[in-house]
């Protein structure tokens, strides 16, 4: 799925069948939506009144990891996913945080998979 230079994240425009983690450069996870159980955007507790730190968590709950993505304006994030059209997210140098105040900006990716019993 193609990025464009300075985006977060990818759409297809169409019905996504998994969504892509692209953790760097060189490394991608992706879940199968059908696994996503829940997802919740809610402020980062972690924030506080620090205007460096991201003030945004958006949490995905998939039966196999648990998904954080921690950055600015990630309502957009939310309302593709709402749409069963967000295709891939990633990271961007903090350079970018700014480019576009209405665009989404991705701070982290933590992926912590679910231990098997």
């Amino acid at each position: 799925m193609p990025f464009k230079e300075d985006s977060s994240y990818a759409t297809s425009g169409k019905y996504c069948a998994c969504i892509e983690f692209h953790l760097s450069e060189h490394e991608r996870r992706g879940f199968h939506t059908s696994q996503l159980i829940e997802y919740t955007l809610e402020p980062n507790p972690d924030a506080g009144d620090d205007k460096n730190e991201p003030p945004q968590k958006l949490a995905l709950a998939f039966s196999t990891a648990d998904v954080v993505v921690l950055g600015w304006r990630l309502s957009h994030l939310a309302d593709k996913l709402q749409e069963n059209d967000l295709a891939a997210v990633r990271v961007l140098p903090k350079r970018f945080a700014e480019l576009d105040r209405h665009m989404p900006f991705v701070a982290s990716i933590i992926i912590a998979p679910i231990p098997k019993e």
